[in-house]
């Protein structure tokens, strides 16, 4: 996800500048910032993502929710 929530209160967008970590809009979990080299540029790609990669949460990709079988 793009944004988060800062311990203040306050929309936090992720970037360099940015807390590594932060509270999810969404369910109040606690997210951490990431960031992907990007191959285009030769850039960042900075994005909020949960502790906790099995957690339910809406926000997350569906790609990022695993099922067991």
């Amino acid at each position: 996800m793009k944004t988060a929530v800062s311990s203040c209160g306050v929309a936090v967008a992720a970037s360099q500048e940015a807390p590594m970590q932060a509270i999810c809009p969404k369910c109040g979990g606690v997210v951490i910032l990431r960031v992907r080299r990007l191959m285009a540029n030769s850039g960042n790609s900075y994005y909020w993502r949960h502790i906790n990669d099995d957690h339910p949460c809406e926000r997350q990709k569906p790609f990022m929710h695993f099922h067991g079988n």
